[in-house]
């Protein structure tokens, strides 16, 4: 295949990476809102629906993770966004109804979650038949960029429409972003090759822990990890209480909340490119311990937020811009290292067991986010977070610098 067909068909990945992304802002804004407004949910309720999303990857993580290294990927990235355009659409339609209830929402994030896991297994399995290997980092931060650029026009654009229009219409608008996605997924003309074929594991149980065993044997998969680990549980325990705390304790307006979350994304898509220009010899696991130093800074600012002022605007500015560039420095490093180092007949089954292990931890951040929340309050509560970030990076500091 010609270098012009390869650059084609990566960057048709990329717009539909894009635009699936910049629909997943939309409800990333939405949704929190929705059950907020119609319901008045309680930080519980927003940890239930938080914790919803999680269970597929925890109960179904393996078991799908070792499918997915049996298949070809592309198919099941349209599949996926296909099936997350009709749950879009059937939350708003019960809304509409006047049936929607608070159950019905939490039985939305599940579904939903099933498929974001499929999906990001399926596109991190993917990239490396469609590019080169010395190409994987340059590939990875520009998949990156454009995640930072749909977060920018898509948190911005998800604010003002929950508050212009509502939030389920703003889920009506969600779910043509996965539509228009799949559309450019289908238009990749690359033939993928077939997976690698493998020795059949001496019994069920080995082939679905061949991820974990391989992280274990694995120091530099072994740091990803756990880092990732205490980054998750650090994010869910952020997450369950940020909107209540932006929203409902400080006082800021939906539409004003989206403009300040788009900066985090130009920051993101800066740093993206910044990633790929980390000099050979710092890249990798040191380049990721940095980038946890800045986002655990970002996060430990936003505490300091004293209301709906200029101060406030500071420490959320501050949390979105110098944190998010430390996260993606952090996440396009440790993307590109695993495709790297990972044996390709176990590259889904890693993926796939970090996002297990991740999400048991995030299931651990929700019950805990949502305890400390009304606890010890939300304020508290996010700067327990950002604590846990230092320690991811500490990890990464005693981990060897290189595999």
């Amino acid at each position: 295949m010609s270098d012009a067909r390869i650059r084609g068909d990566f960057g048709r990945l990329v717009t539909a990476a894009t635009i699936s992304n910049f629909g997943s802002m939309l409800s990333g804004v939405a949704l929190p809102f929705l059950a907020i407004q119609m319901f008045d949910a309680t930080p519980g309720q927003i940890g239930a629906i938080n914790a919803a999303s999680l269970l597929p990857a925890v109960v179904l993580g393996l078991f799908a993770a070792s499918a997915i290294d049996r298949m070809q990927r592309r198919p099941l990235l349209i599949a996926a966004d296909l099936a997350r355009a009709a749950l879009l659409l059937a939350v708003p339609a019960a809304a509409f109804a006047g049936v929607l209830a608070i159950e019905h929402v939490v039985l939305f994030a599940f579904c939903r979650g099933l498929f974001d896991f499929v999906f990001d297994v399926a596109q991190h399995t993917y990239l490396p038949t469609l590019v080169e290997a010395r190409a994987l980092l340059a590939a990875n931060s520009r998949l990156q960029a454009a995640d930072a650029a749909a977060e920018a026009g898509g948190f911005a654009a998800g604010g003002w429409l929950v508050q212009l229009l509502s939030a389920p219409l703003a889920l009506v608008v969600d779910a043509g972003t996965y539509l228009a996605s799949a559309f450019f997924l289908v238009r990749i003309r690359a033939v993928e090759p077939a997976p690698e074929t493998r020795e059949r594991e001496s019994s069920r149980f080995a082939e679905l822990s061949a991820g974990l065993v391989e992280i274990a044997r694995t120091p530099a998969l072994g740091a990803i990890a756990v880092s990732g680990v205490l980054i998750a549980l650090s994010g869910q325990i952020i997450n369950t209480v940020y909107m209540l705390f932006v929203y409902r304790e400080l006082g800021f307006s939906p539409g004003t909340l989206g403009m300040l979350f788009a900066l985090g994304s130009f920051a993101s898509f800066a740093s993206a490119f910044a990633a790929e220009r980390v000099p050979e010899r710092h890249s990798g696991l040191p380049a990721m311990f940095v980038g946890l130093l800045l986002a655990a800074a970002g996060s430990l600012a936003l505490p300091l937020a004293p209301g709906a002022t200029l101060l406030g605007v500071a420490a959320i500015v501050f949390q979105q811009t110098v944190g998010d560039f430390g996260h993606v420095i952090w996440q396009v490093h440790q993307s590109n290292l695993r495709q790297q180092i990972t044996p390709a007949r176990v590259l889904g089954r890693v993926a796939g067991a970090i996002r297990f292990l991740s999400s048991l931890a995030m299931l651990a951040g929700t019950a805990a986010g949502g305890w400390l929340g009304q606890a010890i309050g939300l304020r508290a509560t996010l700067a327990a977070g950002g604590v846990i970030l230092l320690a991811a990076g500490a990890v990464l500091a005693v981990r060897p610098a290189r595999s």
